[in-house]
């Protein structure tokens, strides 16, 4: 619910790549371990629920958001789709961004803009239901600072990507390997290294430097997430609650081996 510059920007602002973590369990304890480890350890800069593919409702959306609110990060969300009424859901609960899923043309990203956006540059409801909480907030101001990102996701998107990160009042484009690899051909995998990959993330990059926008990737694994910030990516998802999970066991199956 802050209304100055999150820690997004913030890491923007310092010259770096914002790292993102990635959670799809909606237990409160849980966001609130991985929220206040990640902030007291200088580990994330921002944290999204995946509301596409994740198993959050609208309780444990507004709960996760507190939490993660509470210690300092920037609240995302993946959303489900571009829908007007979770777009606004979100968006009362004081989340710092939104990245919307199979955006595949340019009118998608206008309509997802103007779902984020207040009259007269959008059409979003007021009903600031976490962001005029404190004393002084301005839920209106403070909206037009609001992270939005369309995923390139589908072999139109890509074929687009310049027009999509055009569009006015869009901050980025956000690329989603998993299902850009399948609608490519390749299967489903994160971390990829593909050529037909990289040469998805140099469009996506150039696509977004010739329109003056910010290009994002999710990935699973930190190490690649700092290659992907070194080819100019400006949001990378370092960490991923799944994956880390399973990573976990598989090193104390090995570490009680060995």
């Amino acid at each position: 619910m802050t209304d100055t510059l999150d820690t997004v920007h913030a890491a923007w602002s310092a010259g770096r790549a914002a790292r993102n973590g990635w959670l799809t369990v909606p237990d409160a304890h849980l966001v609130e371990v991985v929220a206040a480890y990640a902030a007291g350890h200088d580990v994330l800069d921002a944290v999204t629920l995946d509301l596409q593919h994740g198993l959050f409702d609208r309780a444990s959306t507004a709960a996760a958001v507190r939490a993660i609110d509470a210690h300092g990060l920037a609240p995302l969300v993946r959303l489900p789709a571009v829908d007007e009424a979770s777009v606004g859901f979100v968006l009362d609960l004081g989340v710092r961004g939104v990245i919307a899923p199979m955006v595949s043309d340019v009118a998608t990203a206008t309509e997802l803009v103007a779902a984020c956006r207040y009259p007269p540059a959008g059409r979003r409801s007021f009903g600031p239901v976490r962001t005029a909480l404190r004393p002084g907030a301005d839920p209106v101001g403070s909206a037009a600072s609001v992270l939005v990102f369309a995923m390139i996701e589908t072999a139109d998107a890509l074929e687009r990507a310049g027009e999509i990160a055009a569009v006015s009042g869009l901050d980025g484009l956000f690329v989603g390997p998993g299902d850009l690899g399948v609608a490519l051909g390749l299967g489903p995998a994160q971390n990829r290294e593909e050529p037909a990959i990289h040469d998805a993330f140099r469009r996506v990059l150039d696509a977004c430097a010739a329109a003056g926008t910010r290009a994002a990737v999710h990935a699973t694994r930190a190490e690649y997430a700092a290659a992907r910030a070194a080819d100019g990516f400006s949001l990378v998802t370092t960490w991923s609650d799944g994956p880390a999970v399973l990573e976990s066991l598989d090193g104390a199956r090995e570490g009680f081996r060995r």
